[in-house]
């Protein structure tokens, strides 16, 4: 959206003078306004927003090893156990679709990184949340369903009790005030899968306190709370952040945490984007559809929450297409993305070696992603070079390649594919450092 003075680029003057002020003239149309006069059709809360993230400037982002540092406080003390009875006298506060009972109440909480929740049809999952806003868009088993999402609130409470439905493959990370207790996501360490589980946290005395809940496999259904301790929302900073990708993004054996563990809260972190949302499906591509379905099939995923910023990454799954094919995916993919969301900021990175010696098919790949964002007017960074392109095409600048033989043992698991934990931290700060080099100064 471009708005210039009526009859040329030329900026008008404006002149002050001392004295009286003159009679006050009529009132003209506000910014947003002309914004809409020019074609913009969101909000103007959302107008609003989008010019905040849009005005970013390398200045606004928090060092990376600021942003990563872990709690500085006495930490928790954290356990878990198999019941559904919590500390006498405790208060439920129930999550939104689960009907408070008596003497209960329901939880005022900030939902992060996914919409659509929903209950389960059977107990006892009729009194727990999860989301299903990410392809297939179902609550059906936890394999298929939305298993990576966050939830924050502020509480003045000296231990609370959340209440969980203890999955094998659960996980979760838990930050306070803003700062992570650890990088990696902690396993939720139950008894009995299916079963009813409370983590108990105890903070060690009442204190205002701002929480944040990664979750990745991890049914919600509530927080107990002490008599007297409050809990209310607390709402995100920094924008939304969406990523569609593939199992890069989504995580895969070699991490801890599946998608909540990888490079894409790291980076969420570094940008100070706190509402972030991973959309990514493992196997999926321009064309690679994997189990599930590929990107121009579920780019609602991103399209449908209006996010400020974007990163798409993908091209892996497909690097054995036909290059002519696989433009025309991406450029369906790219229009689709800047058409629904002409005030968001998207980037997209290229095809991914995670061996340091990128053969034909890797080296083609990037070329054609490459081409097609830059006739989407999109940004483009490359993992094989460094290269980082700006919307035009033109090169801004060259960091080098992202994994080479010298540091992929370190940062690659033994499937020799996917990153490792360590993999996922470095490649958030290659990917940041990236985009920094896009803003101004």
């Amino acid at each position: 959206m471009n708005i210039t003075p009526t009859g040329g680029s030329t900026p008008a003057v404006i002149r002050v003078h001392d004295g009286l002020p003159g009679p006050q003239g009529p009132a003209g149309p506000s910014a947003y306004d002309l914004a809409v006069a020019n074609g913009y059709t969101g909000t103007q809360t959302q107008w609003l927003d989008s010019l905040a993230v849009r005005g970013l400037r390398r200045r606004d982002l928090p060092h990376p090893a600021a942003a990563e540092r872990l709690y500085s406080g006495t930490a928790p003390t954290i356990s878990i156990a198999q019941t559904s009875t919590p500390t006498s006298g405790y208060i439920m506060h129930r999550p939104p679709g689960v009907t408070p009972g008596s003497g209960e109440e329901a939880a005022h909480l900030t939902l992060l990184g996914a919409t659509n929740f929903q209950v389960g049809d059977t107990f006892p999952d009729t009194t727990y949340i999860l989301p299903t806003s990410r392809y297939p868009h179902t609550r059906d088993t936890y394999a298929s369903s939305q298993s990576t999402w966050s939830l924050a609130f502020a509480t003045d409470a000296a231990d609370l009790q959340v209440r969980v439905n203890y999955q094998a493959s659960g996980h979760y990370r838990l930050s306070i005030d803003g700062q992570p207790l650890t990088h990696t996501m902690t396993p939720l360490g139950g008894a009995t899968a299916g079963y009813t589980h409370l983590l108990s946290i105890d903070f060690g005395g009442a204190a205002h306190r701002t929480i944040r809940l990664d979750f990745s496999a991890v049914p919600f259904g509530g927080i107990y709370l002490p008599p007297g301790a409050t809990l209310w929302p607390a709402p995100p900073t920094g924008g939304r952040l969406a990523v569609l990708g593939d199992s890069l993004s989504d995580g895969s054996a070699e991490n801890t945490g599946a998608g909540a563990g990888t490079w894409v809260h790291h980076t969420a972190r570094q940008l100070a984007a706190a509402d972030t949302w991973n959309q990514s499906r493992g196997g999926t591509g321009y064309i690679a559809s994997g189990t599930w379905a590929n990107f121009p099939d579920r780019i609602t995923d991103i399209t449908d929450h209006t996010p400020d910023r974007v990163i798409v990454w993908g091209g892996y799954n497909d690097s054995q297409e036909d290059q002519a094919a696989l433009a025309a995916a991406v450029d369906t993919t790219l229009a689709a993305l800047t058409s629904a969301l002409p005030d968001a900021a998207i980037y997209v990175i290229g095809c991914w070696d995670p061996t340091g010696t990128p053969g034909a098919t890797i080296t083609g790949t990037d070329t054609t992603l490459r081409g097609s964002a830059a006739t989407a007017g999109i940004p483009f960074i490359s993992p094989i070079t460094g290269s980082i392109y700006t919307a035009d095409g033109t090169l801004a600048d060259t960091h080098g390649p992202w994994i080479t033989t010298a540091n992929q043992a370190a940062y690659i698991g033994s499937d020799n594919v996917h990153p490792n934990d360590d993999g996922h931290a470095y490649l958030a700060r290659r990917i940041t450092a990236a985009i920094a080099a896009l803003l101004p100064a």
